[in-house]
């Protein structure tokens, strides 16, 4: 049995929205286990009854790690369904043996197949969270190199504006909560019982004392760019937008971010 009621809980927006450190505070609570961001779910096929692709076969060792269990034997033929199944099956495991009543897994790319987690995993509760496109963009231009790729100031905004889209379409809907970075780093305590009231988990005041050491634990080696997360919480909006940008790129990406829509926050 898996160790409900409370719901399984998924962290998901544009890279560089703040999912590492909304994760982090639910990772402190005592009755949540949480994993590295496992690639898992947004990877399976759409035709969840069909093959997995290679790229995803191949990490599957890796996914066992992050859940705890590196010697995961997964299920032949490896088809979407039967992986999903494999998933969920050793997180509910993992969750018990360590004592917790839910878990929360944190993929930003997630946001890309909320549909397909649905379906996987009934009652499964989504936590948004969208911040400033100025601040993303200059983020994801500054530590995407070492993810192996890089955006430009345009391409950045486009996919800040994409994953905005996204969450508009599903805010409202049954399962979702729309989370405000700046309002999380600035008042924790407040949006963290909104947003726990939401979907369901009590709140508990170690969330904001235990989240350093959560995310310390949390992140792995190589993510250096995630190493704000585990020290004290600062919030300094446009700082390194000024940084990153000149002049006349800080006026195109502050236009561009002013034409799009973003829906009302939990916290605002």
């Amino acid at each position: 049995m898996d160790p409900d009621p409370l719901p399984r809980l998924f962290v998901v927006g544009c890279p560089r929205s703040g999912t590492t450190l909304l994760q982090s505070f639910l990772a402190a609570h005592p009755d949540v286990q949480a994993f590295p961001e496992t690639h898992f779910f947004y990877r399976l096929p759409g035709d969840l009854d069909g093959p997995i692709p290679p790229d995803l076969a191949a990490d599957l060792p890796e996914v066992a790690g992050f859940l705890g269990r590196p010697g995961l034997t997964w299920p032949e033929p490896a088809t979407g369904r039967l992986v999903a199944q494999a998933f969920l099956a050793t997180a509910a495991e993992v969750t018990r043996a360590n004592g917790r009543r839910t878990w929360v897994e944190k993929t930003p790319a997630n946001l890309y197949a909320l549909d397909r987690v649905q379906r996987l995993v009934p009652g499964a509760r989504f936590l948004h969270i969208l911040r400033d496109g100025a601040d993303v963009a200059a983020s994801l231009c500054s530590v995407s190199a070492g993810w192996g790729s890089s955006y430009t100031p345009d391409q950045a905004v486009d996919l800040w504006a994409e994953c905005v889209a996204i969450t508009a379409e599903h805010r409202g809907r049954p399962g979702h909560t729309v989370v405000s970075y700046a309002q999380l780093a600035q008042h924790p305590e407040r949006v963290l019982r909104a947003a726990c009231a939401d979907v369901g988990l009590p709140y508990d005041p170690v969330m904001v004392a235990g989240r350093a050491g959560a995310a310390s634990a949390l992140i792995k080696g190589f993510e250096t760019w995630k190493g704000d997360n585990t020290g004290p919480l600062v919030h300094r909006p446009r700082e390194k937008f000024g940084l990153v940008f000149d002049a006349e790129t800080q006026r195109r990406v502050e236009k561009r971010v002013a034409e799009v829509v973003v829906p009302e926050l939990t916290g605002d």
